[in-house]
């Protein structure tokens, strides 16, 4: 885990964000049918003045709706509170008719209706006319189409959902930066912020634009003194090269992120406060700048898929680390591989004799500070 933020400072918001996080005061609609809230939030109608339709005139906001369409009914729904707390949307129903009559979304057919029911479902129907109930999901809703009446199955499923039209397919396959950013928290990067940026020049695929800005985030925090940021971005970064299938990539940032957290990597850091930072590294049983074991875990996981032997994982891992530096040094390089192997074998006698050991060369460093 990061150490702690004792001297976090209220942050700046990037450049990119500012209008994203503006609110006003504005009363939310009953998105759902059980509250109806007061929340600061500027709408997507505002938020629309400062963003980039596609070539089809569609808005973030209306691309993420084309994601979700088929899984809402053409009536009768009770929407996911984000539409409103994160994105301003006051009527999701409303965009759904607006995408249906420009063409985006039709009425869904009836093995839509059926693709959406459970298995338990589709068996008491198919069992309540005497057909088999054997097979996998697929498998029923077929033998539901083909061996139960249409008007049965309209008498039983009268709502329908909605379903992508050729062209709303092609528009949502276009703007695929929507759901990614709305599945996915780096940094401070929103469907808002995104969309401008990927609008910007140079023009490129979205994920290069990801990658660049979460390049000029990281040099912002060590350009702040933010360490807790930059470790925290860097792990992004680990997670976004491990999805793009680049397992090198990501295991080198993670090794950064572990020689952060060991060496004790905080927001505002500054070598005056070094007292009060120590009273948090040592003892091992104690200590704030240990690394979290799913980040052990993960590194597990690349040496697997490397197929890396112990000894060629702690090779690559020092050769990473020697290239890191930081203001405060509680373990070498050689000593936080040792820290992942000892974590990773729950080695708590060795890792407590090592964090002892890096006491007693702390305060021979700086005899003047009680740890």
């Amino acid at each position: 885990m990061g150490i702690f933020d004792l001297f976090k400072k209220k942050q700046k918001k990037s450049n990119i964000d500012i209008f994203d996080n503006f609110s006003v005061n504005i009363t939310s609609p009953n998105l759902t049918k059980h509250t109806t809230q007061i929340k600061q939030m500027i709408t997507a109608e505002v938020r629309i003045k400062k963003a980039i339709a596609d070539k089809h005139g569609l808005y973030p906001h209306e691309i993420l709706v084309l994601d979700y369409a088929e899984s809402y009914y053409t009536n009768s729904n009770s929407f996911q509170s984000f539409w409103w707390n994160k994105y301003g949307v006051s009527s999701v129903q409303g965009i759904l008719s607006s995408l249906t009559i420009r063409g985006f979304l039709q009425e869904g057919d009836m093995q839509a209706v059926l693709e959406k029911q459970t298995t338990a479902v589709l068996k008491d129907v198919l069992s309540s006319f005497g057909c088999s109930v054997t097979g996998k999901k697929a498998e029923l809703v077929l033998r539901a189409l083909s061996e139960v009446s249409m008007d049965e199955l309209n008498k039983l499923f009268p709502i329908r959902t909605y379903k992508l039209t050729e062209l709303g397919e092609i528009a949502l396959s276009e703007n695929a930066y929507v759901p990614y950013i709305h599945r996915h928290r780096i940094e401070d990067l929103s469907i808002w912020s995104l969309n401008r940026l990927v609008y910007s020049e140079p023009h490129m695929p979205y994920t290069d634009k990801i990658w660049g800005y979460l390049i000029e985030r990281s040099k912002k925090h060590l350009f702040e003194n933010n360490y807790g940021h930059y470790r925290n971005c860097r792990y992004t970064m680990s997670q976004f090269l491990k999805e793009e299938g680049k397992v090198k990539g990501a295991l080198n940032m993670l090794a950064e992120v572990v020689f952060l957290d060991v060496n004790g990597a905080t927001n505002d850091f500054n070598m005056g406060h070094l007292e009060m930072y120590a009273k948090h590294f040592f003892p091992y049983k104690n200590s704030l700048a240990t690394t979290a074991p799913g980040i052990i875990n993960e590194i597990v996981d690349y040496q697997n898929i490397l197929g890396y032997s112990d000894d060629e994982l702690k090779a690559e891992l020092l050769e990473y680390m020697n290239s890191f530096s930081f203001p405060l040094r509680l373990f070498t390089a050689h000593e936080c591989v040792l820290i992942i192997f000892m974590e990773r074998d729950k080695d708590t006698k060795g890792l407590t004799k090592l964090y002892a050991e890096a006491k007693n060369a702390f305060v021979k460093k700086h005899p003047a500070i009680k740890v």
